[in-house]
């Protein structure tokens, strides 16, 4: 376990994936939650069930403050 914390402190590249423009979109109908592009911009997939879901919690969430 050690061993495979070392390796991604060693070579963070490695935890980032670079897409395509095909790969992104094969990411969001697969409904993955984050999508990095082949620029490292991060950003949220929409049309994710999960993404979907937490939104609509944390908008009940701040309804009720």
């Amino acid at each position: 376990m050690i061993n495979f914390v070392t390796s991604l402190f060693s070579s963070p590249e490695s935890l980032l994936q670079v897409m395509s423009q095909e790969d992104m979109k094969e990411s969001i109908q697969e409904g993955d939650r984050i999508i990095i592009d082949e620029d490292g911009n991060a950003s949220v997939n929409p049309l994710s069930p999960k993404v979907q879901r937490d939104f609509s919690h944390h908008v009940k969430t701040l309804k009720g403050i």
